[in-house]
């Protein structure tokens, strides 16, 4: 439907008829969604997210239902939102020319990709909310004047290669 429209920076998200909102309106959804199938069709609307945010151009795209061989849904029936850029999102990106790789390029990358290749093991980092916590509980228990600081190896300062 959209092509190179729908790479934008923004996600697209589903929309469906979850919390009816006035009477009828499930049915007015569900009729309108049948109608976008048939006719191969999206739409264009104009998206307000909540009060006082500029309205988005969005695409919303139909989506049918689909269910595997055992009857379970594997995809809800709804609408993709999709949100538009704006023309000074859009840019032509001309390249002058095509700059191959040399084969020593080549083997360097392929060298740092198996030094930042790691077997990640969830057990090997602590949760740093709970580690504090525990801090918090022994200090209290020893009297201690302040707790001492849980390190958090998951924050970005901490590199693992």
């Amino acid at each position: 439907y959209l092509g190179l429209y729908s790479r934008t920076k923004e996600q697209s998200c589903q929309a469906d008829q979850s919390t009816p909102c006035f009477a009828g309106s499930t049915t007015l959804f569900n009729a309108l969604l049948m109608k976008c199938l048939e006719r191969e069709m999206m739409m264009l609307c104009r998206y307000t997210a909540r009060r006082n945010v500029p309205p988005r151009f969005v695409a919303l795209v139909p989506q049918e239902e689909e269910v595997d061989e055992q009857n379970v849904q594997t995809a809800p029936p709804g609408f993709h939102m999709i949100f538009l850029p704006y023309a000074d999102d859009k840019r032509n990106v001309n390249f002058t020319e095509n700059v191959p790789a040399s084969p020593e390029q080549v083997d360097k990358m392929k060298e740092i990709i198996q030094k930042l290749r790691f077997k990640y093991r969830a057990d090997s980092f602590e949760n740093p909310v709970l580690q504090q916590h525990f801090r918090n509980l022994e200090a209290l228990a020893l009297d201690m004047l302040e707790p001492e600081q849980a390190e958090d190896l998951t924050s970005e300062n901490y590199w693992w290669v």
